[in-house]
């Protein structure tokens, strides 16, 4: 079943707002590691800072595709290391009011990074009249639905 792309999107986009931290998955040689990151968002975007010698930015930067999931939502998405987080204006602001703690401690670190993750999939697990479904907001073929999952 077909569902409006702009009515999910924005569904999502008050998810990922809300959301203090999210568990991300990154993979190098088969080994598949996750942990929990602070993240904000710019519409669909999402964005972290970290370390730049860290485990998960050397799996990312050789392997870009990653995936993180909150509550009901997982992501498929495709991770770029961009610049230094104080280099990056949109990211400054959003990260210094939703996380002044992080913001403060580890933004001025020499070796911080910042990393923008391009969504290409969306799923949110709900129950609708009873039955398990799944609503995909597919970003790379801009397309939104919904399955059935019996």
């Amino acid at each position: 079943m077909n569902l409006d792309y702009s009515v999910l999107a924005d569904e999502i986009e008050k998810i990922l707002e809300s959301t203090q931290t999210m568990t991300l998955a990154t993979c190098l040689d088969n080994k598949v590691t996750a942990r929990t990151m602070a993240t904000i968002n710019n519409g669909l975007t999402i964005l972290f800072q970290t370390s730049g010698l860290s485990e998960k930015t050397r799996q990312l930067t050789a392997n870009p595709n990653v995936a993180f999931a909150v509550g009901n939502m997982q992501v498929e998405a495709v991770a770029r290391v961009t610049q230094t987080p104080s280099e990056i204006q949109a990211f400054i602001e959003k990260y210094k009011e939703k996380f002044p703690q992080y913001f403060d401690t580890y933004s001025g670190m020499p070796d911080e990074v910042t990393v923008v993750c391009t969504p290409l999939r969306f799923a949110l697990y709900k129950f609708i009249d009873g039955k398990p479904c799944t609503d995909v907001l597919n970003v790379s073929k801009n397309s939104a639905y919904r399955q059935v999952l019996m």
